[in-house]
C-alpha cells in the first residue's frame, strides 16, 4: 500500500510539473504575441503599454488591460476574439479605427490570454522610487569586491528611481539579477530556470563565474544574459594566444594540451573544436591526460587541467609558456614559486581598467561593467518598466562602450556581450596579476 501511495505521488508530482511547464511555455508566446506581434501585424505593447496600463498618444488613449487578467470562461474569451478580429468592444460597438483587426487562431488566442492573466500583477522588486536589485556572493573577498562594484555603478538614478541592492534574496524580492556569483563547485546554480514572464523569477545579468571549474558545458539557462566568455570560448582564446607567442620561424608551433577531466562530456566536444583551430593556425596539437610530460624543450602548453595540479604540471612540463584561464586557476598561479609563475600566460575573459591588480579587483571591475549594462538597457525601457520590456531592450545592444571593458554587443548570435579580453602574467612574489596585451 505504502509502495502505491509512493507510485501515485511521484505521478502526481510528475503531471503537475508538466501541467506547469505547459502553463510557462504557453505564457512564454503570448509574451511574444503581445511584445512582437502576430503574423506581422502590430504588437499590443505599442498601444497598451508593457505592463498593460494602457498609454496616450495623439490625442488618443488606448485602454489598460489590467481588467482583462480575470478572463475566465468561454464568454470572456469570445469578448476578446471579438475585439481582436471583428474590432468589437464589450458593448457591442465599434472599437476606434486605429484597433488593427486582427488574425489569430484559436491556440494563439489561448496563449494570449494565458499571459493576460499575468501581466496586470504586481512585478516584485519595482515600485515608484525604488528598483531592487539581487545578486547571489560568497562571503568572501570576491563577493566583498563584486558588491563594491555593483554599488559604484548604482549611484544614480534611473527614471527618478533609486537602485537598492539585495544581497542573496529570495526570488520574490528582486526585479532583476545582476552579476551573481557562480559557484564552480555548485553547477546546479547555471541549470536553474529562470524563466522570462512576468510573474516568475528575474533572468541573472552577467553572471560571474567563480575561480576554479567544473566542467566545461558552461550551460545558462534560458532568460540569463551572459557578457564574458564561456570556458569553451576561453580555451579557443587560449589557443589563439598562443599562436600569437609562437617563434616567427617556426612553420609550425608544437603544442601541447592536457587535461584531468576526461569524465566531463562536453570536453570531447570542444577538443575537437581546438583540433580544428589548431590546424587552421598552423599549429601542432598533442593531447595528453594528466600526469603525462612534455618532453620537447620550448613547447607551450594549454592547460586545461584542475588547479591542484598546477604546480606538478609545471615542474614536468619543460620551459615553455603555459596557457591558462584567470578565472579557473588564478588563485593557484599566486602559491607558485615566482620562476614557474613566471612561465604562465592567464586569459582574463574581459578588460580592466588597471595594469596591475589582484583577481578581487578584476572582479569588482566585471560587475561595475554589469551594472552599467543593466543601468543602459533601464533607460532604454522607459519609465513604464517590466521585466519583458528590460529583457528586449538587453537583446537590442549594440555597440555600447563600457569603461574598461570595451564594447557590449547583445545582437543574436552572439555567446556573450563582451568582446575584449587581456592575457596576464604573474607575479607570485607580490600576489598580482599584470596585463602583458589587451585586445
Amino acid at each position: 500500500m505504502a509502495s502505491f501511495k509512493a507510485i501515485f505521488c511521484g505521478l502526481l508530482c510528475l503531471l503537475l510539473l508538466e501541467s506547469a511547464a505547459a502553463q510557462d511555455a504557453a505564457i512564454q508566446r503570448g509574451q511574444a504575441i503581445y511584445h512582437q506581434g502576430n503574423n506581422g501585424q502590430a504588437a499590443c505593447v505599442r498601444c497598451h503599454g508593457s505592463r498593460g496600463e494602457g498609454r496616450e498618444e495623439g490625442g488618443l488613449r488606448a485602454p489598460a488591460l489590467a481588467g482583462l487578467a480575470g478572463l475566465a470562461g468561454q464568454a470572456d474569451r469570445l469578448l476578446l476574439q471579438r475585439a481582436l478580429t471583428e474590432g468589437l468592444g464589450s458593448n457591442g460597438l465599434s472599437l476606434h479605427p486605429l484597433m488593427p483587426r486582427y488574425q489569430i487562431d484559436a491556440a494563439s488566442l489561448d496563449d494570449l490570454i494565458a499571459y493576460l492573466h499575468i501581466i496586470a500583477k504586481d512585478t516584485p522588486g519595482l515600485t515608484d522610487t525604488v528598483l531592487r536589485v539581487g545578486v547571489s556572493l560568497p562571503a568572501n573577498a570576491y563577493g566583498a569586491a563584486i558588491q563594491a562594484g555593483l554599488s559604484q555603478a548604482f549611484d544614480q538614478l534611473v527614471y527618478g528611481r533609486r537602485l537598492e541592492l539585495l544581497i542573496n534574496p529570495t526570488a520574490e524580492q528582486a526585479f532583476v539579477e545582476v552579476a551573481s556569483a557562480q559557484d564552480a563547485s555548485r553547477p546546479q546554480l547555471q541549470t536553474t530556470p529562470y524563466p522570462v514572464v512576468e510573474a516568475d523569477r528575474p533572468a541573472l545579468i552577467g553572471p560571474l563565474p567563480m575561480p576554479g571549474i567544473a566542467n566545461f558545458s558552461d550551460s545558462l539557462a534560458p532568460g540569463s544574459v551572459p557578457i564574458l566568455p564561456s570556458m569553451r570560448e576561453q580555451a579557443s582564446l587560449l589557443l589563439a594566444q598562443a599562436a600569437l607567442d609562437a617563434p616567427k620561424d617556426q612553420a609550425v608551433q608544437q603544442l601541447s594540451i592536457i587535461y584531468d577531466l576526461g569524465n566531463d562530456p562536453a570536453l570531447s566536444a570542444l577538443l575537437q573544436e581546438l583540433r580544428q583551430q589548431a590546424r587552421a593556425n598552423h599549429q601542432s596539437l598533442r593531447e595528453q591526460i594528466w600526469s603525462a610530460k612534455v618532453r620537447k624543450p620550448g613547447e607551450a602548453v594549454i592547460y586545461l587541467g584542475s588547479p591542484a595540479g598546477l604546480r606538478d604540471m609545471l615542474a614536468n612540463s619543460g620551459d615553455g609558456l603555459v596557457y591558462a584561464s584567470a578565472i579557473h586557476i588564478g588563485p593557484a598561479s599566486l602559491q607558485l614559486p615566482p620562476a614557474q609563475a613566471a612561465r604562465l600566460r592567464l586569459l582574463l575573459p574581459w578588460r580592466t581598467s588597471r595594469t596591475v591588480f589582484d583577481l578581487p579587483s578584476a572582479y569588482s571591475d566585471a560587475a561595475y561593467a554589469s551594472g552599467l549594462v543593466l543601468i543602459e538597457a533601464l533607460k532604454r525601457s522607459g519609465r513604464q518598466l517590466s521585466r519583458a520590456e528590460l529583457l528586449q531592450q538587453l537583446k537590442q545592444l549594440r555597440d555600447l562602450t563600457i569603461p574598461g571593458l570595451g564594447k557590449i554587443n547583445l545582437r543574436p548570435g552572439l555567446a556573450h556581450a563582451s568582446l575584449g579580453g587581456q592575457l596576464l602574467t604573474v607575479d607570485a612574489g607580490h600576489g598580482v596579476f599584470a596585463v602583458l596585451r589587451s585586445w
